[in-house]
């Protein structure tokens, strides 16, 4: 998969607002909201294999996880 960023931080939105949180922003998407807040994610990334996001994620020892940008549909 192609990833733009992994990142730890408080989640601003849903029923966790307030707590911390590991964000996987996925690259690439065919959408184009109008209110989209990431376009930076339209193209780029890092190919990384589940195993390596995994490993990344597991790195921040929170069990919070939101699958964000790109289309993860496409």
């Amino acid at each position: 998969m192609r990833v733009t960023e992994i990142f730890y931080s408080i989640q601003g939105e849903s029923s966790h607002v307030g707590r911390p949180c590991v964000f996987v922003r996925l690259t690439g998407c065919n959408l184009r909201c109008r209110w989209c807040d990431s376009e930076y994610t339209f193209t780029g990334g890092e190919r990384m294999s589940l195993d390596e996001v995994m490993a990344r994620v597991r790195g921040y020892g929170c069990n919070l996880v939101e699958i964000t940008g790109g289309e993860q549909l496409a």
